[in-house]
């Protein structure tokens, strides 16, 4: 079941509980799991990137492209409570030159990376 989990989860437990579920689904079934596994494994791995680099800085350049009701409720919180947002973190890592697509196209395997990207075109992304 290993092999089916590449990338694989970095925190152990997580990764342990993945090959359980696998493990207990029918055979059938496994494939589809897995691949959905590895595409929250690496967009896991994406956002950890972040970890410890969002700024002040990102926070304010991130709040003047977003929508103002959205933008409202972000001042609201302030930085402290959007500094652990996934929309907050992405755009912390783009700033830097750390994108999403890119960072996904290596880390993931051409058929994951194409199913990826149809899943995103079909939901208008």
């Amino acid at each position: 079941m290993e092999e089916l989990l590449q990338p694989r989860h970095p925190l152990d437990k997580q990764h342990q509980a993945q090959l359980q579920v696998l493990h207990q689904l029918p055979e059938i079934q496994r494939a589809e799991m897995a691949r959905l596994f590895r595409l929250g494994n690496a967009t896991y791995r994406y956002q950890q990137l972040a970890d410890g680099e969002v700024t002040e800085e990102d926070y304010r350049h991130w709040l003047q492209g977003l929508p103002e009701r959205f933008r409202q409720a972000m001042v609201k919180g302030g930085f402290a409570g959007a500094k652990y947002s996934l929309a907050l973190r992405r755009h912390a890592l783009e700033r830097r030159d750390v994108g999403y697509s890119a960072f996904m196209q290596a880390i993931l395997s051409p058929e994951d990376w194409a199913f990826e990207q149809q899943q995103r075109a079909a939901a208008g992304l």
